[in-house]
């Protein structure tokens, strides 16, 4: 191994597939310092081994891909993330874009195109498969969505669905360890991008979006 290779870490709960991605990555200079199937375990992993990238999948059987995103962002910013996924919807894309990802690859696509995106963001560029731009071509072409998954950003998300349950910003701010001006700023944002009219709409059209989700 390499002693400037790229260290990796690799988050997947399917066994199957990270022994199959170690192996990859490893065979092509990469130094896989560690395998994660949920979150904890991830960022357990990253507290103990400096990491340049971790690659992270949306769907996890205990917790998501697009929190582990928006944590990894927020503790270890010098560890650029890269999803691997199987979904190829824009709207997934965009989300996992603004959780911090700074590539995207879905899983049909060859493997040697996940090489390429690793070898890309750790030289500093964003990188999209082709399966993953074609799906934010095609969201981009089908207009803006009203569906809260599609359109807003998994920090925005979270406190639209704390709104939901009758929280209130301070409340909300304490859940999510943030200050309630910035609370009021994700207020904005989402009644821009849901096109609400006012807070009492917010309310109530959160509300109505988290029974839903209870029920579903």
């Amino acid at each position: 191994m390499s002693c400037d290779a790229a260290r990796v870490l690799l988050v997947d709960d399917h066994p199957v597939v990270r022994s199959g991605l170690a192996g990859l990555l490893q065979d092509e200079g990469f130094d896989v310092v560690g395998i994660a199937s949920t979150e904890g375990e991830a960022l357990e992993l990253l507290a103990r081994a400096p990491t340049d990238l971790a690659v992270v999948d949306l769907t996890l059987e205990h917790g998501s891909g697009f929190d582990v995103l928006a944590t990894l962002q927020k503790r270890f910013p010098a560890t650029s993330t890269v999803v691997y996924s199987v979904h190829e919807d824009g709207n997934q894309v965009r989300r996992a874009l603004e959780a911090g990802a700074k590539g995207y690859v879905t899983k049909r696509e060859d493997p040697e195109v996940l090489v390429q995106c690793l070898r890309r963001v750790r030289s500093g560029e964003r990188f999209l498969s082709p399966r993953a731009a074609r799906g934010m071509a095609d969201a981009l072409a089908k207009g803006p969505s009203s569906n809260p998954e599609q359109v807003l950003s998994p920090q925005e998300l979270q406190v639209y669905g704390l709104t939901g349950r009758g929280l209130s910003a301070q409340g909300i701010a304490e859940q999510m360890d943030i200050s309630v001006r910035t609370v009021e700023t994700y207020y904005g944002r989402i009644l821009t991008k849901l096109n609400l009219p006012g807070r009492r709409e917010l309310r109530q059209h959160a509300t109505e979006w988290a029974r839903g989700a209870v029920e579903r």
